[in-house]
């Protein structure tokens, strides 16, 4: 696994080694001793933001004066986008793979000792396996609940003391249409963002009275890369057609900073499923089941994001 590192504000050098390593006492849970640098700008701090969705929300957030730190595996993309979002507000690129639980701890506490606390949190990062649970190996299923859940409880839970402190923030949640009713092929997937919409429910009962913000985004087919993979070749006609533009969405999840709540559909129609559920279960796990189903079962292998 790869260790954390993260490059300083308005620098174009990424430091890595040593430096992000913590004493064996520290333990994995314990959470840092909260010392903001003063800065003028809020801060947002962005998980997968190498590509897609998250590339997207970077520099959006960018143009409106927020510093950024962009989080991902692919070092190279974050440095080459940071440098980019660094002539509208300091950006800083930080490597992290959040497949590894023990790497998550000591990423936080750089990134608070050094950028002080955020404003906005937006777990981004995800990746899915297209393929029946059966043919889904148990380590796949420990990583797709490590990257698509795990991470993001974990990243909060280091976080979110610091935006209580502050006194104000915005975490937002990017989940999936695949919560609103299990799709062939997505049962880990879905279970995991399923756990995430919970999750930021029960945070919102739990702190929305500390002028801290909750949303999750549940958006369908996007143009990514997150289905580029040959997982989901059999399907790239119908993200290329009905597929959404993943700026339009990075818009959208920008939106809820000026206007919060707790939940965000893209498309909207997709909020339908709610009222069929509603009356009948049976027939929208049908209709679901019926458009996820492929004509043929695909291989057992993931794409990343």
């Amino acid at each position: 696994m790869s260790s954390p590192g993260n490059m300083p504000f308005g620098d174009k050098t990424t430091e890595k080694g040593s430096g992000s390593a913590v004493s064996a006492d520290d333990g994995r849970d314990a959470r840092p001793t909260i010392s903001s640098p003063a800065r003028s700008e809020p801060l947002a701090v962005i998980t997968g933001a190498s590509s897609g969705i998250g590339r997207d929300l970077a520099k959006l957030l960018a143009w409106r004066g927020y510093r950024t730190v962009l989080i991902a595996r692919r070092i190279d993309r974050l440095e080459a986008l940071a440098a980019q979002l660094n002539r509208e507000a300091p950006s800083a690129a930080m490597q992290l793979d959040l497949a590894d639980p023990d790497a998550i701890a000591p990423a936080m506490r750089r990134l608070l000792e050094e950028h002080g606390a955020p404003e906005v949190l937006i777990n981004n990062a995800g990746f899915g396996v297209y393929s029946r649970f059966l043919d889904v190996s148990l380590e796949d299923q420990r990583r797709l609940m490590q990257v698509n859940y795990d991470a993001a409880a974990a990243t909060i839970y280091f976080l979110l003391p610091a935006m209580l402190e502050r006194g104000r923030g915005h975490v937002i949640n990017i989940g999936s249409i695949a919560t609103k009713v299990g799709p062939w092929g997505h049962s880990i997937y879905g279970a995991a963002k399923r756990a995430l919409v919970a999750l930021t429910e029960s945070l919102a009962a739990e702190y929305g009275d500390r002028s801290i913000h909750f949303s999750y985004v549940n958006p369908g087919l996007i143009r990514t890369e997150f289905f580029d993979g040959p997982t989901y070749r059999h399907m790239a006609d119908k993200v290329n057609r009905y597929g959404i533009c993943s700026r339009y969405i990075a818009k959208r999840i920008v939106g809820l900073l000026d206007r919060p709540r707790i939940e965000l559909c893209v498309p909207r129609y997709f909020r339908v499923l709610d009222w069929i559920r509603a009356i009948s279960p049976r027939l929208v796990l049908w209709l679901v089941a019926r458009n996820s189903r492929p004509s043929a079962d695909s291989t057992s292998r993931s794409n990343e994001s």
